[in-house]
């Protein structure tokens, strides 16, 4: 299970209480690289011949979908942070000049200060613009 906030850490407590100990391990075995979810019910203690319908079940109920998108919003959260060090690395250490402009661009957009969109119409035919100023 991925690391987060106090509020978060609070939130899964309360989410993965619903669950059973064997839908809780279920899901956090879908977090280890490459698991498939029979194998992660394998895992989890369902039984090799039933794993695979115990892996659909599991994953239609309201409940294990709660702690999987708890833990989800988690690991992107705790994610982003070093993806985020590796962009602000990358403009500054990248060896092309494009790659750190991209980067850097990058970073502003991140931040918010992202450029304005401009967009150019054209219009064809008349326009008639009457003002009445008194």
């Amino acid at each position: 299970m991925p690391r987060g906030t106090t509020k978060q850490k609070e939130l899964m407590h309360i989410t993965a209480e619903k669950l059973t100990n064997m839908q809780k391990q279920f899901v956090d075995n879908l977090f280890i690289p490459a698991m498939s979810h029979e194998q992660a019910a394998i895992n989890a203690g369902y039984a090799p011949k039933s794993a695979s319908v115990a892996a659909a079940r599991n994953m239609k109920l309201d409940n294990v979908q709660d702690y999987l998108q708890a833990c989800v919003q988690q690991a992107i959260q705790s994610h982003s942070i070093r993806a985020l060090s590796v962009v602000a690395d990358m403009s500054i250490n990248a060896r092309g000049d494009k790659t750190k402009l991209e980067a850097a661009q990058d970073l502003l957009n991140r931040a918010g200060h992202a450029p304005v969109e401009k967009k150019q119409v054209a219009l064809r035919g008349e326009m008639n613009v009457n003002i009445n100023l008194g």
